[in-house]
């Protein structure tokens, strides 16, 4: 079976190459080191790598994923200061995200395409005593090259949706395997689990531990964005609605209620941040047919802005949406309505003890909308048409909101400790022989 994914799959990516390379164009900050996803490293990298001995590698996807594993790999390095990390993602978006928020001393790269002949120049290279794979990346050929060597791999933080769930039972006997490869699986909650054992069966490797998010440390530069609202939005006193990671049809729903709302509300001004930059454009078209004036965080090149104070801040960047969750008075978290599904992550607001929003479609976070809605410390908008209203009544009764971001922190501070349990099982792990 193996043997046919290494002969087909290099086949069904050229024909998605072109796709492929428009996609990763439109996303942007590439650099040369994205040839390593290719399995090339510079000489500079692969001096580096090859000093890191015993090296730990941590791989995450792409920009979530990141954000949780920096706070992880603060609390490895506080546990084991003396460890070589080696820190892989997929994207561009990642890859500078961990730039930015990552401990100096760790070692990013690009991580290979699952080629067969990629992933064994980069295990060859890296030489690691432990694989750690964040959430559900799962690619046969890194887990299985890497179990073959004797490498030590763990699944950390994982997660499986239902969708994901019914197709890996569905073809069991190819996924069966290859989670076998894993020597331990922490899962974020007890359904994971059960979703996991549909596949494997029960398992002494299945672990419950939490979802890192609560434990998620706060990198943000607040007292710099005030600035950037004074220069967008004047000084004195506003009130400010950030709606983070949206999605096509939100920014409609969004800028429909914001126009209305700021007639009523004098004082409110909006940060919106699409969760994909590139974005940017399409979202100026929806502001300019709701007539709302706006400039953007970081304007292109030789691009004027207006000097007079306008409705809505744009943001055109990736990794500063918590620092406008930090200041803000009102969050939303997109990818929830408006036809949108999966979510996004409603912790990140609530470790500031921001009044959080979300749509009622937030499957890829379910278990963590659920213990928001047991504590009531979120609202939870049911249809597109209740944002309007929803967001009215949060502006209106500043005591509600100071209550609902109080009971968001607080849920923040009762769930944490996920980094801690996985790090328990992690080093029994490490005492063990294979």
């Amino acid at each position: 079976m193996f043997f046919l994914y290494n002969l087909f799959f290099p086949i069904l990516f050229l024909l998605y190459l072109p796709y492929y390379l428009v996609h990763i164009c439109k996303r942007g900050g590439l650099s040369s080191d994205y040839w390593e996803r290719f399995g090339f490293f510079s000489s500079a990298k692969k001096a580096r790598l090859r000093k890191a001995e015993d090296a730990i590698w941590i791989h995450a996807v792409s920009v979530g994923e990141t954000v949780a594993a920096v706070s992880f790999v603060k609390a490895w390095l506080q546990r084991h200061p003396g460890d070589n990390i080696v820190f892989s993602c997929g994207t561009a978006t990642g890859f500078n995200t961990a730039a930015q928020k990552m401990p100096p001393q760790v070692i990013r790269i690009y991580c290979p395409i699952d080629f067969y002949c990629a992933t064994r120049r980069a295990l060859s290279l890296i030489k690691p005593k432990m694989l750690l794979i964040f959430e559900v990346e799962i690619w046969p050929n890194l887990l299985l090259q890497a179990a073959k060597r004797g490498v030590k791999v763990a699944l950390v933080n994982g997660r499986m949706s239902d969708r994901s769930s019914r197709g890996y039972a569905r073809w069991r006997y190819i996924f069966r395997p290859l989670l076998h490869a894993f020597n331990s699986i922490c899962l974020q909650t007890a359904e994971d689990a059960e979703r996991v054992r549909k596949i494997i069966g029960d398992d002494p490797r299945i672990e419950v531990c939490g979802t890192m998010k609560f434990d998620q440390i706060p990198d943000c530069d607040s007292a710099d964005k005030e600035q950037e609202l004074d220069a967008c939005f004047g000084k004195g006193e506003r009130l400010l609605f950030t709606a983070g990671s949206t999605h096509a049809g939100e920014e409609e729903l969004i800028c429909a209620a914001y126009r209305q709302l700021k007639t009523e509300f004098p004082s409110l001004k909006m940060v919106l941040v699409p969760r994909h930059q590139e974005r940017a454009a399409a979202v100026e078209n929806v502001l300019r047919q709701n007539q709302l004036s706006w400039k953007l965080l970081r304007p292109s090149d030789g691009q004027k802005q207006s000097a007079e104070p306008v409705d809505v801040l744009l943001v055109n960047t990736t990794g500063e949406l918590m620092n406008f969750y930090a200041v803000s008075d009102v969050a939303f978290v997109g990818k929830s309505l408006a036809g949108q599904t999966g979510g996004h992550n409603i912790i990140e607001p609530a470790i500031f003890g921001k009044p959080i929003m979300h749509g009622s479609h937030m499957e890829n976070f379910r278990a963590v909308a659920e213990i928001f809605q047991k504590h009531q410390a979120a609202i939870e908008i049911s249809t597109d048409e209740m944002l309007l209203p929803a967001l009215r009544e949060l502006l209106a009764q500043p005591e509600k909101r100071r209550q609902l971001g109080h009971s968001a922190r607080q849920v923040v501070d009762q769930y944490r400790g996920s980094i801690a349990r996985t790090l328990d099982n992690l080093d029994q792990l490490r005492k063990t022989e294979l």
